[in-house]
């Protein structure tokens, strides 16, 4: 029987390594996703980003953001790199929490782009999603202080987690469309 720590911390890699590739994707995919990412990038950061992105390095920064995402989903595949990986994930998505509540907290009406053109303000919903997304990265961690060693999970058992976390990336990334369902009527 493979202890529940051992699919907290599968179960977590996979969902943060599918959102993660998701959303490297989307901001690069095309000429406006990139745009539109470097714009809400240097809005969300406000002042200090704005003027880091002035410079040479700064203008890397936009471009750098997928590429963090892209390396922390493969570290997040390879269980020897899982525990590093996750603890980056807490960093990134911390940091990405951080940019969202100042914008929230100046009233900037800036969209997010984290998963694609987006023309909606930044709310709390997204942060509350960066919330949840850190909170599974946690867990993750924790699930892999608990691990004693666990063998490989099956191919059956590994189609299920896949599925799962298929499910949840799903939702992060369908996540502002969600909550508008859900909120309540105005």
């Amino acid at each position: 029987m493979i202890p529940i720590s051992h699919w907290a911390q599968v179960e977590s890699r996979l969902i943060l390594a599918m959102v993660f590739t998701l959303s490297a994707v989307v901001k690069v995919r095309s000429a406006p996703a990139r745009a539109g990412f470097r714009a809400a990038f240097g809005a969300l950061g406000g002042r200090l980003v704005r003027r880091a992105t002035g410079t040479l390095a700064g203008r890397a920064l936009p471009g750098a953001v997928p590429a963090v995402e892209v390396a922390l989903a493969a570290g997040l595949l390879v269980p020897a790199s899982a525990d590093p990986a996750l603890a980056g994930a807490v960093v990134v998505l911390a940091a990405f929490g951080a940019a969202l509540a100042a914008a929230l907290r100046r009233g900037a009406a800036v969209s997010c782009n984290c998963f694609g053109v987006s023309h909606r303000p930044v709310s709390r919903a997204q942060l509350a999603r960066n919330t949840l997304l850190v909170a599974v990265a946690v867990l993750g961690l924790l699930g892999s202080r608990g691990d004693s060693g666990a063998g490989p999970v099956g191919l059956p058992a590994l189609l299920v987690g896949l599925l799962g976390a298929g499910a949840a990336a799903w939702i992060v990334s369908l996540w502002e469309d969600l909550t508008d369902l859900l909120a309540a009527p105005r």
